[in-house]
């Protein structure tokens, strides 16, 4: 009897112990499972922490995303390649998620002595790189030039530097003194204007009333009083794309000719200097019809915002309108027509900084609309910017209006690239591109 009782607490032991061993098993394949779903894109990988709260201690799980924002170690990273995979994992047996092309702006928690970084961008992804191919950055403040700033009666330092720039060029005969700059830039993430510079006066349009044309279009469509067909998408999109002038024309006849596309701009009542009373010209030289840079900004503000029909109409019809125009926008032109906001800058090369705009010139007018977004190390960043340089009585040009025009437009070039370093200063994104020329030409202000 002794000796049934003793094997059989021998087998009950032995089955507790292969029990433990399989539970352990178990728990440890939990945990590789856990680990291994976390460094997927989809998921996202937590920490726990103990917090008291009413004496009571209890864990709250926090995402990683939110950990950049709590942690005292968060470093900057630019990619430095061409392109640069951003993979599931620390290691080149992970997937690739995405790849990043050079100019990625993102924040990582792992050190600068790390093999592979994680990386996150606030708005988009997280994941893991090389670090090999990227550069670690400490962003620069411009503190002491808004702290000389703050005391003026001036928007930011962004104004202070391009009026300086422009009165330097003035005296060192650069560009005419007749020659006037019109300006308005404003911080799509807070619609905080940022320089604003003879924003009502009334300019020579240009090209650039073909935006307000094309908003018309929308309007008339959407009201359902024109019902559109192929020819007229071909029309628009010749319009704002190569910029066609007989397009335009024929865009114009389709809304009732100039007095009614008028009336239907104004009955928005935000188009306040607005004036289309000609056709334009095969060769482009229509003199009267006017727009101001406040005009010109309200309608690049509302299509970001996607409210360019008005609040008669849904979000989603909205919605849906704005980026169909954006995307005209956005459309390649002709490879010799160049705008004056990206094209010939320090940043024209940088894939990661997109442009919707429209350009204009018409000789004593040249003038360029837009949005650029950039990134930055929390998320895409845009602003718009609209500028215009005009010699009212364009007869005193001598020569070929070429000449004037190439000059305008190198200036302008000037201005948006310290517009561009404003921005990516502000933000805190890497860039070297118009930051010399922004905090020279803010403290010769001073």
């Amino acid at each position: 009897m002794q000796q049934r009782l003793t094997l059989r607490k021998t087998e009950i032991s032995y089955y507790i112990l292969n029990f433990l061993k399989l539970l352990a098993v178990i728990l440890l394949s939990l945990k590789i499972t856990t680990t291994f779903l976390f460094s997927k894109e989809n998921l996202q990988s937590t920490k726990e922490i103990s917090i008291v709260n009413n004496n009571i201690k209890f864990k709250k799980v926090i995402p990683i995303s939110q950990l950049f924002f709590s942690s005292n170690e968060i470093f900057y990273v630019f990619v430095s390649a061409q392109g640069l995979n951003l993979r599931s994992g620390p290691g080149l047996n992970y997937s690739v998620l995405r790849l990043l092309p050079r100019g990625t702006h993102l924040l990582s928690l792992s050190s600068n002595n790390s093999e592979w970084l994680r990386v996150y961008d606030p708005q988009n992804f997280e994941g893991w790189v090389y670090r090999k191919h990227v550069i670690f950055y400490n962003p620069k403040s411009l503190g002491k030039l808004n702290k000389n700033n703050s005391s003026k009666q001036f928007r930011s330092i962004l104004e202070v530097g391009i009026l300086n720039y422009v009165k330097e060029i003035y005296e060192l005969k650069k560009l005419n003194i007749s020659d006037k700059l019109s300006i308005i830039v404003e911080d799509m993430g807070n619609r905080e204007i940022v320089t604003l510079i003879n924003p009502e006066k009334i300019l020579k349009s240009a090209s650039t009333i073909k935006v307000p044309i094309l908003h018309a279009y929308m309007l008339k469509r959407s009201e359902r009083k024109l019902i559109e067909n192929s020819n007229h998408k071909d029309l628009i999109e010749k319009m704002i794309r190569f910029s066609s002038n007989s397009s335009t024309n024929n865009v114009i006849e389709l809304l009732g000719g100039l007095d009614n596309t008028q009336k239907i701009l104004k009955q928005t009542k935000s188009y306040k200097h607005i004036k289309l009373v000609e056709y334009i010209p095969e060769n482009g030289r229509a003199y009267r019809n006017a727009i101001s840079v406040s005009d010109l900004n309200y309608i690049f503000s509302e299509l970001w915002f996607q409210r360019i029909i008005g609040n008669k109409y849904s979000e989603k019809q909205n919605r849906l309108v704005s980026i169909e125009m954006l995307n005209l926008l956005n459309l390649p032109g002709h490879t010799w027509l160049k705008d004056r906001i990206k094209a010939g800058t320090c940043y024209s090369e940088n894939k990661t900084v997109k442009l919707w705009d429209k350009t204009g010139f018409v000789k004593g007018s040249n003038g360029n609309a837009g949005i650029v977004e950039i990134s930055t190390p929390f998320g895409r960043k845009a602003y718009s910017i609209v500028l215009f340089i005009e010699r009212k009585d364009f007869h005193s040009i001598t020569g070929n209006a070429k000449r004037w025009f190439e000059n305008s437009s190198m200036h302008m070039r000037r201005i948006s690239e310290m517009t561009f370093a404003y921005f990516s200063n502000r933000y805190k994104s890497y860039n070297k591109c118009g930051l010399h020329l922004l905090i020279q030409h803010t403290k010769n202000a001073f």
